[in-house]
């Protein structure tokens, strides 16, 4: 630990979009902490997260494409306006989510402007299949904690079907993470 002091710090980079690119598209993690236990996947947490997007997503601070929550980690990809500071947005966010769930995330985030239609498909295919690399499913649209665009402009948690969370809940014991898992991060 001592020596960690003394080691060069790796610089960190500025994401300013340039000028020209017209409301970004960004890949975003969010991670919660402590790491290893379940602190997303529970219906009333997601829906909380759910409703928090919502209301962004409706009030254009964002467009949510893609939301996908893992017992403690969460991805998303949204677009941005010029005029938002996707920095101090997530922060609030965050900030709101900790106030009405309890959830801690980690201080920062992680954040990837999406580049291409190719890059976003990527991500998107990414993000998806995300619950079926963990084990917790067999098929991305089995996810209880997935959200797309079109739950988010319909008014309702859409795809949480409550009755499916809960039984999933039940089921896979996601009060903490499988033991039988490795100790890798799907990200």
């Amino acid at each position: 630990m001592l020596m960690e002091k003394f080691l060069p710090r790796k610089p960190r980079l500025t994401h300013t979009v340039p000028g020209w690119v017209e409301d970004p598209e960004f890949f975003v993690t969010l991670c919660c902490r402590p790491p290893g236990e379940n602190h997303l996947c529970q219906t009333p947490v997601a829906i909380e997260i759910f409703h928090t997007f919502q209301f962004y997503h409706q009030t254009r601070a964002c467009r949510m494409e893609l939301l996908v929550l893992m017992p403690d980690h969460l991805h998303g990809i949204l677009k941005v306006p010029d005029a938002v500071n996707l920095t101090s947005w997530m922060s609030d966010a965050k900030r709101w989510i900790h106030r009405k769930t309890g959830v801690t995330f980690q201080e920062n985030f992680f954040d990837h402007r999406l580049r291409s239609p190719l890059s976003a498909q990527q991500k998107r295919n990414y993000v998806n299949r995300n619950p079926v690399r963990a084990g917790y499913v067999s098929r991305p649209d089995e996810w209880p904690f997935r959200f797309t665009r079109s739950d988010f402009e319909t008014g309702g948690a859409g795809s949480l079907n409550s009755q499916r969370a809960i039984l999933y809940e039940a089921t896979k014991g996601l009060v903490a993470l499988p033991s039988s898992k490795p100790k890798t991060q799907h990200r």
